[in-house]
């Protein structure tokens, strides 16, 4: 049986998840959508055969009777702790979008309400955790193939120009820009790919006055050691930009070799030795990982394991290094 799924945000993101339930075979189905434009919930649900409520609480109070099994939220950061909190005192399981919120105060309300309501499960879109070779990277790095950890480099960065006049970069609705927006993802893949950081310094660029950032330039640290092959202090160069060449790639570098991945040749994983002699790894498509983690939340809240997701207190991790950051860059 399908698992079925209520989305709250009709807007871009809202179709990704949509394209994601599509390409699940039948595990996952949107029967439910809500959002502040009637015009966006109603194209939303005639598009994808589901139901529209006309109100975020009306949609939390006929969850049960339109069989909604859980919720992704995906609205502006600003609106997310009072969904959130309705959803969670409705015993609605959730997954919302990242950032977990537009600022650390928000964040630290939310992980305390997935703590204070912890059989409901609770989930971040960090779905960079379920791309194939993020995974395989890490199953390479366990098993020595880079040698020992020293550095983590990542660049999510486009030109973005539409941007400039969106909520995406006001200050009061997002709480930040590229850094918040794509760097929350690089935070988390740091996390996830290396263990606890610390955000040792921060260069954001303004291009747009009176607008958040539209880069960032980030130097984290690790706390302590992730594992055999992962030291204590394996730094984290991390660039996010909203204005400029596109570049959307992850490398781990060692001290017998470097594993790279580019996200826009998205099918090719590439070993480099110190001599510069190249492997090449066939990889599944980026492109999965959207559905991979519609499949995760399903099995989450149909089974109870909730391994891969990405949790509140992740969710909370990466708000602190994002305000960490906005302090440095000062």
């Amino acid at each position: 049986m399908s698992f079925k799924l209520g989305i709250i945000g009709a807007g871009g993101i809202a179709n990704a998840h949509a394209a994601a339930a599509k390409d699940s075979a039948g595990r996952v189905e949107i029967v439910a959508v809500a959002d502040m434009n009637a015009d966006a919930a109603r194209k939303f649900a005639e598009a994808n055969g589901a139901r529209a409520f006309e109100s975020v609480d009306a949609l939390i109070a006929g969850a049960r009777a339109a069989g909604v099994q859980g919720l992704v939220v995906a609205t502006p950061p600003s609106a997310r702790l009072s969904i959130v909190a309705a959803a969670l005192k409705a015993k609605l399981p959730v997954m919302t979008e990242k950032p977990i919120a537009h600022t650390l105060a928000d964040a630290k309300k939310l992980d305390a309400l997935a703590k204070k309501s912890r059989k409901v499960v609770t989930a971040i879109g960090y779905c960079h955790r379920f791309t194939p070779a993020v995974l395989k990277m890490k199953d390479l790095i366990a098993q020595g193939k880079i040698g020992r950890f020293v550095r983590f480099e990542n660049f999510f960065a486009c030109d973005l120009p539409g941007h400039e006049g969106k909520w995406f970069s006001d200050p009061k609705k997002a709480g930040g820009g590229a850094f918040l927006d794509m760097g929350s993802h690089s935070l988390d893949l740091y996390h996830f790919m290396v263990g606890p950081g610390k955000v040792i310094g921060a260069a954001f660029d303004h291009k747009w006055k009176g607008r958040t950032e539209t880069a960032a330039s980030v130097l984290v640290k690790g706390l302590k050691k992730g594992g055999p092959n992962i030291p204590a202090g394996v730094a984290g160069v991390i660039f996010s930009g909203w204005a400029e060449t596109s570049r959307f790639t992850v490398s781990v570098v060692g001290d017998k070799g470097m594993l790279s991945y580019d996200y826009e040749n998205d099918r090719k994983l590439v070993f480099k030795d110190l001599l510069g002699k190249a492997e090449e790894h066939e990889i599944e498509t980026c492109g999965v990982r959207f559905t991979r983690q519609l499949v995760a939340f399903a099995n989450a809240v149909e089974g109870g394991d909730r391994s891969g997701l990405a949790t509140f207190a992740d969710g909370l991790a990466a708000a602190a290094a994002d305000a960490a950051a906005r302090k440095l860059a000062k």
